[in-house]
């Protein structure tokens, strides 16, 4: 598939119509990872060994295959999908979009250094640019509490809609503690909307019609620790 013209059509700003959670999230990004301040090369950094940490565990949980079409929602730099095409040695184009421009100029000068076919761009979880049935494996990690009740079920109903039959979805996120006021630290310090639990996010997994959802295991090495996650399919 040529991607081509979603690419020149996502890349412009003047075609990207945020919400205004959407245009925080934006701005909240584009000034912590462009920056050149102490806090935003540990932002890099931090994301730059998303793909050392998550790929293998994104890779196990899809059952990832060579001949898979993969899509990242929140590809941030883009490490979990340079990292996990490499490992399962796929010649496949995968796609990742991400809100922020800064993320993306990042990720694609990533994908040209690691001479991957990977392609990045600029747009909206909830305007997604592709036709239907368009891949097999759709990850959401640490994208969840960013949206707001009406637009996870935007999402997840699209994701149903671009996966092809019997494709996967996979998504993480960090679970809420029992105190408040850690949460709150959470989402003021990542610029968020809501932490849900595990029973929330499988609520709404099996509302938009997703099957045989089952969690899995995954480990954040910072701050903070505690994830759910889980796999689920469409028949």
């Amino acid at each position: 598939m040529n991607w081509s013209k979603n690419l020149d059509s996502c890349n412009s700003q003047n075609t990207i119509c945020l919400s205004d959670s959407e245009s925080r999230v934006q701005s909240f990004y584009d000034r912590w990872i462009g920056g050149t301040g102490l806090l935003s090369q540990l932002g890099r950094i931090i994301f730059g060994l998303s793909g050392v940490v998550y790929s293998r565990c994104f890779i196990q949980a899809a059952d990832l295959r060579p001949q898979d079409r993969v899509m990242e929602i929140g590809s941030g730099l883009g490490e979990i999908l340079v990292a996990s095409q490499r490992s399962v040695l796929s010649r496949q184009r995968y796609v990742g979009i991400d809100l922020s421009y800064q993320m993306v100029r990042r990720a694609q000068k990533n994908r040209v250094r690691h001479q991957q076919p990977i392609d990045f761009l600029v747009a909206s979880a909830v305007q997604i640019p592709f036709q239907c049935r368009s891949f097999d494996v759709i990850l959401l990690s640490h994208l969840v509490k960013y949206l707001t009740d009406a637009q996870l079920r935007e999402v997840l109903s699209q994701v149903r809609h671009l996966l092809r039959p019997h494709g996967r979805i996979v998504l993480w996120e960090f679970k809420p503690y029992p105190w408040t006021s850690i949460n709150r630290t959470i989402l003021r310090g990542s610029g968020s909307h809501k932490l849900r639990s595990a029973s929330e996010v499988r609520a709404f997994l099996h509302e938009q019609g997703y099957h045989n959802i089952q969690p899995f295991r995954i480990h954040t090495p910072w701050p903070p620790f505690r994830n759910l996650a889980y796999t689920a399919h469409l028949e």
